[in-house]
């Protein structure tokens, strides 16, 4: 990995991975984090796509997803059940909050504050709400916020639907709520949207809603050495 700065000078890492399965990033968070708390990595931004996949979390509920054909995977954020999948941008943050203050809540705030500005780029004005996590377009959701925290150290995120194939949220009750609320920005604006451009915005809010410079980060030297020190590729 990239030889570290002094932390004073807000230096961070973003890693733009593309589609990764699901338990592969699981895998890296948590890797991250172990790092995190040993000082060996910087806070990181970990933005990718998954294949079809339904998560739930703390606290998920079993009639909240009574239909999927998909196994659910039980995970350590926090919320109920919901999806990722092709077309849903999700960024993962491994922040040491130690360093920002222990607040949670400002935390949870900065992350949807990130995809409120990003929606703005679009026309869009987007809101949270006092009853559910989130973000909201009037009275459709179209991001889903799920945290964990270590000893301080952050994981988990926001899944931000841009292209996502809203039929894919009919087997579960997303957050607990219908499948009919979630939307997505190309169902807002009528067009598919280049993710790539979503990347660089939301990079750009967070760097200064964080006031963090992140360096890109490279996708074969992560995962060799999550790898490794997992030991999976070990014989």
């Amino acid at each position: 990995m990239s030889p570290l700065v002094s932390e004073d000078n807000r230096q961070g890492w973003v890693l733009a991975a593309g589609e990764v399965a699901y338990e592969r990033a699981l895998n890296w968070q948590r890797e991250l984090v172990r790092l995190r708390l040993s000082g060996m990595a910087r806070d990181t931004m970990v933005l990718l796509e998954h294949p079809p996949v339904i998560t739930i979390g703390r606290d998920g509920h079993e009639e909240n997803y009574p239909k999927t054909d998909i196994t659910p995977i039980h995970i350590e954020r926090g919320g109920d059940v919901t999806y990722h999948g092709p077309g849903q941008l999700v960024v993962y943050f491994i922040f040491n909050l130690t360093r920002r203050g222990r607040d949670l809540h400002k935390f949870m705030d900065d992350i949807q504050t990130g995809v409120i500005e990003t929606l703005a780029e679009f026309g869009q004005v987007g809101k949270t709400s006092e009853e559910n996590t989130g973000v909201w377009i009037g009275k459709k959701k179209i991001a889903s916020v799920g945290i964990a925290v270590k000893q301080w150290i952050s994981y988990h995120g926001v899944a931000f639907n841009i292209n996502t194939d809203l039929k894919q949220f009919r087997s579960i009750n997303p957050c607990g709520l219908q499948a009919d609320v979630m939307t997505s920005l190309q169902e807002l604006t009528g067009r598919p949207i280049e993710m790539k451009k979503i990347e660089k915005i939301l990079i750009e809010k967070y760097s200064a809603i964080f006031d963090t410079t992140f360096t890109p980060l490279d996708l074969e030297m992560l995962a060799e050495d999550v790898e490794s020190n997992d030991g999976s590729n070990v014989i």
